[in-house]
């Protein structure tokens, strides 16, 4: 069957099994708004409710796991180790065939602990999107945390200033896009909130008379600032009788969650917070609010709890962690960014609220407005269509005959690297020299060797001993490449005058 759009091979490097984190909604959001212009598909470690969401959609899901480089994240120093290190594994030569089995025209690695089918796309020629949601951690290393990510993108994505800022290098400027998260207002289905809203207080066992202030984190560990809502919420509580809390995740690590509890415990109000662990239609939870309080205490890529909190009408209040300043900067609420771990600062903007009933309802609904006008789908799309434009594919060549910085020449069969022994077996086979490609050595070691073809066969890295095949009167002459073609072209890939030189298998053209 013939592909009338480009095929984008989508990585994520997640897929939670019994919920979503903020990184896979944005993602699987993007994809979503792709569709019209590439065949997408979505590759995930293991099975997981972005993956169903996307067999939803009818996008194409393979299930591979690919190691991922916490460290490039983190900043460390042994970064670029633990990337030769997966390069040596299983994993690397499943994911190298991965690629030569699907022939993506383009290749999306989603956060900056996915670096693997960045490098592996790069290797094999084929154009690299990266997307950062996340802000690498500033250490001694960020710069060379940067430089990986130049080497292995053609394009940067990031979803925030703040997360783009320790990539802006004279390298990454030129290839870097701000491509700000949106959503879809219809698919909250704001008809139904005035109902959702009493269906769920009536759940929790809340009244009318009550405000209930609410948290919400997909995953709660410490850097989430569950402490501090705690904190807050047992000082507000002594001032405010009519004041409830609603607590909305999973707890990743179960004795900081008690420790958090017992702020309330301890008080004995325990009896005036609610916990929901997951709720996947978050339109049966923002509506049940009257604030929403974010207090993140690591340098946030974006903060979508924030914005979904403002699209649903509610007051928010945020620590002034990355993304989040920005998205309270953008929407006239920089009043209510609070320096990070100033839980006084929290407590005083919802005492404020609680006290000043008309101001409540003032922000919450100025809040709606505002981000529909920073945030909307409308200035969302028109970002993405630049990028796309500007996107060039150049199409898949797939991995044929290769070589690395050494002399032996490759035949890459059925996964594996059949060495030339010599230059006459290589011409003997009717190859041309030009149709030799080089890749990097990482690449050569990480793959099997199979049974070498004709001759004697020098060992890798060893010393030359003859001329071979890779050179030939002073070198191989350069393969001329398929001109580019933008986004979008109805040509297809696989077809079409000087689409792809080589034989109708995809190999190399032979000498006739």
């Amino acid at each position: 069957m013939r592909h009338s759009k480009p095929k984008m091979l989508i990585f994520s490097h997640i897929c939670t099994p019994q919920y979503i984190t903020g990184a896979e909604k944005l993602l699987l959001f993007m994809v979503r708004e792709l569709l019209p212009t590439f065949d997408c598909t979505l590759v995930v470690p293991n099975d997981g409710v972005i993956a169903e969401h996307a067999r939803r959609l009818d996008i194409p899901v393979i299930i591979q796991d690919v190691p991922l480089i916490n460290s490039l994240y983190s900043a460390e120093s042994h970064m670029n180790d633990e990337i030769a290190e997966k390069q040596q594994s299983v994993q690397w030569r499943e994911l190298i065939h991965l690629l030569n089995s699907e022939r993506p025209d383009i290749v999306l690695t989603n956060t900056c602990v996915h670096p693997l089918p960045a490098i592996a796309g790069k290797s094999l020629g084929i154009p690299v999107v990266w997307t950062v949601m996340e802000a690498i951690r500033r250490t001694p290393y960020t710069s060379a945390a940067a430089a990986v990510i130049e080497r292995y993108s053609d394009y940067l994505l990031g979803i925030s200033e703040a997360a783009l800022a320790p990539l802006r290098t004279p390298g990454l400027l030129p290839k870097t896009s701000l491509i700000l998260p949106s959503w879809h207002h219809g698919e909250l289905a704001p008809e139904t909130w005035r109902e959702q809203r009493q269906n769920r207080r009536n759940q929790l066992g809340i009244t009318d008379g009550h405000k209930l202030i609410g948290y919400i984190s997909s995953s709660i560990y410490e850097a989430k600032g569950l402490e501090h809502f705690m904190q807050m919420a047992v000082d507000v509580s002594e001032r405010f009788p009519q004041a409830v809390f609603l607590i909305v995740g999973n707890p990743i690590d179960p004795a900081y969650f008690e420790k958090c509890l017992d702020y309330a415990r301890s008080r004995n109000i325990i009896g005036r917070f609610r916990w929901i662990r997951f709720e996947e239609q978050v339109q049966t939870v923002y509506p049940a609010m009257d604030i929403l309080v974010v207090p993140s205490l690591s340098v946030e890529g974006f903060g979508m709890t924030a914005l979904e909190g403002m699209v649903f009408g509610k007051p928010v209040i945020v620590y002034g962690s990355g993304g989040l300043a920005e998205i309270g900067e953008s929407t006239g609420n920089g009043g209510f960014v609070v320096p990070t771990g100033h839980v006084e600062g929290l407590f005083n903007r919802v005492s404020r609220l609680l006290g000043d009933e008309a101001l409540l309802q003032a922000v919450g609904a100025r809040n709606l407005e505002a981000a529909i006008g920073a945030f909307g789908i409308d200035a969302y799309r028109d970002r993405l269509r630049k990028f796309v434009d500007a996107l060039i594919v150049r199409g898949y060549i797939p991995l044929w005959l290769v070589r690395g910085s050494g002399p032996t020449v490759y035949l890459f069969e059925d996964g594996v690297l059949r060495p030339f022994g010599s230059e006459e077996a290589f011409l003997g086979g009717g190859y041309l020299f030009e149709d030799v490609r080089t890749v990097p050595d990482s690449m050569i070691a990480s793959l099997p060797q199979g049974e070498p073809i004709g001759g004697h066969t020098p060992q890798r890295g060893g010393k030359r001993r003859r001329r071979t095949a890779g050179r030939r009167r002073g070198g191989p002459a350069r393969r001329r490449q398929a001109l580019p073609r933008k986004a979008g072209s109805r040509r297809s890939r696989r077809s079409g005058k000087g689409s792809r030189r080589g034989s109708a298998s995809g190999g190399p053209r032979k000498r006739r």
